[in-house]
C-alpha cells in the first residue's frame, strides 16, 4: 500500500512544508470520510473566494490598469476573499465534525458552552 504523501506543489503553486507534513491532514486523506470533508471544505472556499472576486471585478480591473496607486484596494479585495475562503472551509468542516460526533458529546458541549457564558467568576481584578 502506497504512503500518503502530499506532493512539494499542485497545479504550479508551492504546498507550504507545514501542510505536507501535517498529521490532521495525513489522516484525513487516509480515510474516505476526512477525504470528502476536505473536497467539501476546499470547494466551498473556493466558492467563496470567487464569490468575492466576481463582486469586485470592476474594481480588480481598474487597479490592474492603474497600476501602484489602486494596489492598496486590490490587496484588500484579496484579503477579503481569503477571509471568505477561510470561514467557508472552516464552516464545512465544523459541520462535518460536528454531525460526526455522538449527541451524548453535543449534549455535554452545549452544557460546558452554556456555563461559560457571562462574567468570570472568582478572581478580584484590581
Amino acid at each position: 500500500m502506497a504512503k500518503n504523501r502530499i506532493p512539494r506543489k499542485v497545479a504550479g503553486y508551492k504546498v507550504p512544508k507545514t501542510i505536507r507534513k501535517s498529521s490532521v491532514i495525513r489522516s484525513l486523506l487516509a480515510s474516505d470520510i476526512g477525504r470528502d470533508v476536505l473536497a467539501n471544505a476546499l470547494t466551498a472556499g473556493a466558492g467563496a473566494a470567487a464569490a468575492v472576486l466576481v463582486a469586485e471585478r470592476d474594481e480588480i480591473a481598474d487597479a490592474t490598469k492603474k497600476g501602484a496607486r489602486k494596489g492598496a484596494k486590490a490587496i484588500g479585495i484579496a484579503t477579503e476573499a481569503i477571509r471568505s475562503a477561510t470561514h467557508a472551509a472552516t464552516e464545512v468542516v465544523r459541520d462535518a465534525a460536528q454531525s460526526a460526533m455522538p449527541e451524548k458529546m453535543l449534549k455535554q458541549a452545549k452544557v460546558r458552552k452554556d456555563a461559560n457564558k457571562g462574567p468570570r467568576r472568582g478572581a478580584v481584578v484590581h
